[in-house]
């Protein structure tokens, strides 16, 4: 870095668009005006020799984008720098002065050097910025009458709702407020508040989800509060709010897509937050119907199959788990199999279910309790499964108590890739504090790895495809937008390009689907 030629630079905006821009390179600072310096800063920019410096170059990218300018590789953001460095935080100080970049920027690298994070931050990280504002910039299409009738829908249930509520109540009050359902079930109902947490700030009976889940026997109008607070907060949050996000000029959604929010490293978006509309259940899958594809065109959604499973199997070494998925077999009917000592064909769908239970539960450091509880099963039932399955993938047990014990003695874990995460509290006095930073040291490698593959597959993809409409990344899945005389040639590629993105010890599997909107599609 310290060979290289670098600049840093900030743009000056004038209604919204770059008006100047602001250089700083050999110690010089200078401000070139774009309508006199056009071609002057357009070969500065596009010079693939220039280290291009400064702080959340995925908005500039976009602004110079709008003018014609390309930042081309190699660049550095501060900001993606500081985040890698320390993920734990949302805080990164923002420099104002150009030339403080520059030396910032060489702090940085110094530090993700020691860190051995270079190769993270040079080959994942910077790349994904550009594609992540091309995602940005293609935004995707919603369907506002079809949300407007959602919404009335909507308004008749959640109408519904409310009178059964009050009747059960015996009076009239706020559902949206936690202060008077407090006084409602605990007070009036008098439901038992044994094994409620308190809140952090007042000290009083939470009424969060979680803990109105434990009161679901203890009441019916605990079911109808939570059916109710669902409905509502999907139709403020989706339905109502999507159309208020549409932009005038294009007639499509351009979320934000975040690189630098989660401490895993999964990309996160905002405006709207897709990664929180539900995964399962219709109510889910109706929102998604209001993403819809241009005329002509059609949506193609990819998922990575069991990717989080593939990814403990490859770092666990576990031979049972990478035999399994070297021989295309379900892995949750396999494990059932193993555990109950029947045959494959003999694995009924409640045994299926319990197996895929801790499956992806041993990701999350899931105890007897929890699954007992996401399974269905007795507490001794889940006991004697979590009891048999160590036995049966001794080297998945071994693995989580080394990355265990790597993370007491480092005080983080790491991905694939090199990803830290740091844990403080893994050796906190406080054992609650200290069980769950346990959990995140175990989840990280795999999560964080999950994270890295899908954005090594969107880099791939974009330099390989530069053409193609990719308009969503959400968990483990991709959402394109192909012309439909097209898709058939490209999916192909598509898929190659996601399952060859990285060699694991085990198969990476990518399912396909198609259809005009993202809720109504059929498998590939």
């Amino acid at each position: 870095m310290d060979k290289q030629k670098i600049i840093s630079f900030r743009p000056i905006l004038k209604d919204g668009k770059i008006n100047s821009v602001v250089l700083f390179s050999d110690r010089k600072e200078k401000t070139l005006l774009l309508s006199k310096n056009f071609n002057k800063i357009k070969n500065i920019f596009e010079d693939t020799k220039v280290l291009k410096c400064g702080f959340d170059l995925k908005e500039l990218i976009k602004k110079f984008r709008a003018e014609g300018i390309e930042i081309k590789d190699p660049i550095f953001d501060c900001f993606i720098a500081s985040y890698l460095i320390n993920p734990g935080t949302r805080e990164y100080k923002k420099e104002e002065s150009v030339e403080k970049n520059i030396e910032t920027a060489r702090e940085l690298w110094k530090e993700m050097s020691r860190a051995g994070l270079l190769d993270l931050f040079q080959k994942i990280e910077m790349p994904l910025i550009s594609v992540l504002a091309k995602i940005e910039e293609n935004g995707v299409k919603i369907n506002i009458e079809y949300l407007k009738k959602m919404s009335e829908v909507f308004d008749k249930k959640i109408k519904k709702l409310k009178k059964e509520i009050w009747k059960l109540a015996g009076e009239e009050f706020n559902i949206n407020s936690p202060i008077q359902i407090k006084k409602i079930i605990f007070e009036k109902i008098k439901i038992s508040s044994k094994g409620i947490k308190k809140t952090s700030k007042k000290n009083e009976l939470s009424t969060a989800a979680s803990e109105l889940e434990r009161l679901r026997e203890a009441h019916p109008i605990i079911n109808f509060i939570l059916e109710y607070r669902e409905l509502y907060k999907l139709k403020s949050t989706y339905i109502d709010a999507l159309p208020e996000l549409v932009d005038k000029k294009t007639k499509r959604i351009h979320a934000n897509f975040n690189q630098a929010i989660t401490s895993t490293g999964r990309l996160s978006s905002s405006n709207p937050n897709l990664q929180n509309i539900p995964i399962r259940g219709d109510i889910g899958r109706e929102i998604r119907k209001a993403f819809i594809a241009e005329k002509g065109k059609i949506l193609v959604a990819f998922d990575y199959s069991q990717i989080e499973l593939r990814i403990v199997a490859s770092l666990s070494g576990d031979e049972k788990m990478i035999n399994s998925f070297n021989s295309h077999e379900d892995i949750h009917t396999r494990t059932a199999s193993e555990v109950w000592g029947v045959p494959l064909n003999e694995v009924t769908k409640d045994m299926r279910r319990s197996a895929k239970a801790i499956n992806f539960g041993v990701l999350y450091g899931i105890g007897p309790r929890g699954l007992a509880k996401s399974a269905g099963i007795s507490h001794y039932e889940a006991v004697d499964f979590i009891s048999k399955y160590f036995s049966l993938y001794q080297g998945i047990k071994n693995y989580l108590e080394e990355t265990k014990a790597l993370a007491y003695s480092l005080g983080y874990s790491e991905t694939l890739f090199g990803r830290r995460r740091y844990f403080p509290e893994i050796n906190s006095s406080i054992p609650y504090l200290r069980a769950a930073a346990e959990r995140m040291a175990i989840n990280h490698p795999v999560q964080g790895t999950a994270a890295d593959i899908i954005k090594i597959a969107m880099i791939k993809i974009n330099k390989e495809l530069p053409n193609i409409r990719m308009i969503l990344q959400v968990h483990d899945e991709l959402v394109f937008e192909i012309k439909k005389t097209e898709y058939k040639k490209i999916t192909k590629h598509i898929k190659e390009l996601m399952e060859n993105a990285v060699k694991l010890k085990v198969p990476v599997e990518v399912d396909g689907k198609i259809g005009d909107n993202w809720g109504d599609m059929e498998k590939i």
